[in-house]
C-alpha cells in the first residue's frame, strides 16, 4: 500500500506565544485516518503537542518514506509552518504529494498554492474528499478528481472547486485513536492553556457543525456552513462510555460553536447522558445564553454540567443589533446568568470591543455591563475584521481599517480598526487594562481565579503582568 502521513506543524516554528499557542486535539487527524486506511497505510505525526523540532519531524519523517503528505494548519496566524512542512517534505523527497487542510487552507486557499511545494489544498471537510483524492493520486485512469473541496493547479491555472461538507455527520465513524498514544492527550497537562481546571484524565469533542446566526465577526459560517448538523445523540453517549471505560476520563469538554442550538437534539444528548450515569463533569466551551430554557437547565446540571462559556459579545443594544449581528436581547443576559450560578454552574463571559463604527461611549457601555452582568470570569477580545466576514465588509465600507487589507494579522490581542473618536492602541490597551481590573481587582477575586484555575495566587500574578507585557507589541 502506499503511505500516508498525516500532521499537526508545530506552531512554536513560528513563535512562541502562549496566548495564541495551543496544542489541537488528534481527533481530526483519527478520524480522517480511519476514512482512508483501506486506501493508504496511515501514520500520524503531531509535532505541536509534543514540541518536535524541525530536525526531529524531518526525521521522522525520512524514517516513514510517505508517497503523502497531510498537513493541518489550524489559522493563518501560523500559515508559514505550513510551508516549512512543504518545503522540508519536498526536500526529502520531491516525489512526496504534500496535501494542504484545515481551517487555514479552507480560507486562505487563493494563496497558498504559491507555494509550488503544496500540490493540493483540501478546501472545506475533508473526511469524504480525502478518501476520493487518494484513489485519484494513485489511480487517475479509473478514478476522477474530486468534484468539491479541492484545490490545485493545472498548467499555469488555480482549479477552485466549491467547498465540501458532509451532509450526514451520522455516517462518519469514529476516528481510530490507535495511531496516537491518546492517554497523552487526556492529561491536565494536555490542556496548558484552558480557562477551565477540570479532573483529568479529561476528553475534549465536537458533536456538531455549521451555525445559522451569521455573527459578523465570525468565520464558521463560512468553514462549516449555515445548516447545522449532529450526531446521533445515542453514538455520542456511546463513545464517551467508551472512553470512561478504556480510558477512566472523568471530565469533558464540549469544543463545539453552538451546542445548544438545535435544542431537540442537545436535549436528547443531555437526557442519554443521564439515564446512562456517566458521572462526568464537563463544560461548554461556546453556549449561545440565549437557548437556555428551564428544562434545559435542569438536565444540564443532571447531566454533569459544572461550567458554560457564554459568548455576549457587546454591552449595547445597537451595536449588537446593527454591527454584532447577533439575536442576543441584553436586558435578558443578566437574569440568564444569576440562574447559571444559582444552579451551580461556573459562567465565563465573552465580550469585543472596537467593531467598525462602535463609538468609544458604546465601547465603555460594553465594559460596564461585562463588570455588571456578575458573570464569575470576564474575557475581552479585539474586533478582528477576519476573512470571509460581514465584519470585515464593514471595515472596508467605512475605510476604518488600521492598516492596509492584504496585512490583516490574526491576534485577538492587537486592534487593526480604528476610528474618529479612538485608535486600534487604545482598544489593545483598554481590552488588557479592564480584563485585569474586572477579574482581578481585589484580593478575594484573585483568590477565587487562583482556586478555579488550580494555581496560587503568585501564579495569577504573573500572568496578569504577561498580559500587561505583551503590549509591548505596540
Amino acid at each position: 500500500m502506499k503511505k500516508l502521513l498525516l500532521t499537526f506543524p508545530n506552531q512554536r516554528w513560528h513563535k512562541q506565544d502562549v496566548n495564541t499557542t495551543w496544542n489541537l486535539y488528534p481527533s481530526t487527524l483519527c478520524l480522517l485516518a480511519e476514512m482512508v486506511k483501506d486506501i493508504v497505510e496511515v501514520k500520524i505525526i503531531d509535532a505541536q503537542f509534543y514540541n518536535l523540532s524541525i530536525n526531529d519531524f524531518v526525521q521522522q519523517v525520512e524514517e516513514y518514506s510517505p508517497d503523502y503528505v497531510g498537513v493541518s494548519v489550524l489559522t493563518s496566524e501560523y500559515g508559514n509552518i505550513l510551508d516549512v512542512v512543504a518545503d522540508e517534505v519536498k526536500k526529502i523527497n520531491a516525489h512526496i504529494v504534500v496535501i494542504a487542510g484545515g481551517v487555514y487552507p479552507t480560507i486562505d486557499y487563493e494563496t497558498i498554492l504559491d507555494n509550488h511545494n503544496i500540490d493540493y489544498c483540501v478546501r472545506g471537510e475533508g473526511e469524504l474528499v480525502l478518501p476520493e483524492l487518494l484513489k485519484y493520486l494513485i489511480d487517475d485512469v479509473n478514478n476522477k478528481i474530486p468534484v468539491d473541496g479541492v484545490v490545485y493547479r493545472e498548467l499555469d491555472e488555480l482549479i477552485v472547486t466549491p467547498r465540501a461538507f458532509v451532509p450526514d455527520l451520522t455516517k462518519l465513524p469514529w476516528p481510530d485513536y490507535s495511531l496516537v498514544n491518546i492517554e497523552d492527550y487526556l492529561t491536565e497537562e494536555a490542556t496548558d492553556r484552558a480557562d477551565w481546571r477540570l479532573e483529568s484524565p479529561s476528553l475534549r469533542l465536537i458533536v456538531t457543525r455549521g451555525c445559522p446566526v451569521g455573527c459578523s465577526f465570525c468565520q464558521v459560517e463560512y468553514i462549516s456552513g449555515k445548516k447545522i448538523r449532529t450526531r446521533e445523540p445515542v453514538d455520542i453517549v456511546n463513545e464517551l462510555e467508551w472512553f470512561k471505560n478504556k480510558y477512566g476520563i472523568k471530565s469533558l469538554v464540549f469544543q463545539d460553536d453552538n451546542i445548544s442550538l438545535q435544542k431537540k437534539f442537545f436535549l436528547e444528548l443531555l437526557k442519554l447522558m443521564i439515564e446512562r450515569d456517566l458521572k462526568l463533569k464537563w463544560i461548554i466551551q461556546a453556549f449561545a445564553i440565549f437557548t437556555l430554557t428551564d428544562e434545559m437547565l435542569d438536565l444540564m446540571v443532571k447531566a454533569g454540567c459544572v461550567g458554560v462559556n457564554a459568548a455576549i459579545e457587546s454591552g449595547n443594544q445597537r451595536v449588537m443589533n446593527d454591527i454584532v449581528l447577533k439575536p442576543l436581547k441584553l436586558k435578558k443576559v443578566t437574569p440568564l446568568i444569576k440562574k447559571l450560578k444559582d444552579a451551580g454552574l461556573f459562567v465565563h463571559a465573552n465580550f469585543i470591543i472596537g467593531f467598525p463604527g462602535e463609538t468609544w461611549d458604546e465601547i465603555r457601555e460594553t465594559i460596564h455591563f461585562a463588570e455588571a452582568c456578575n458573570a464569575d470570569y470576564v474575557r475581552f477580545f479585539v474586533a478582528m475584521p477576519l476573512s470571509h466576514t460581514r465584519m470585515l465588509d464593514m471595515a472596508i465600507e467605512k475605510d476604518v481599517l488600521d492598516i492596509g487589507e492584504d496585512d490583516i494579522f490574526i491576534d485577538w490581542r492587537f486592534g487593526q480598526i480604528t476610528s474618529d473618536e479612538w485608535t486600534a492602541k487604545d482598544i489593545s490597551i483598554l481590552r488588557a487594562y479592564e480584563w485585569d481590573r474586572i477579574n482581578f481587582g481585589t484580593e478575594e477575586k484573585r483568590k477565587k481565579m487562583a482556586g478555579f484555575w488550580g494555581v496560587d495566587v503568585a501564579d495569577i500574578k504573573r500572568i496578569r503582568k504577561r498580559t500587561r507585557d505583551s503590549l509591548t507589541f505596540l
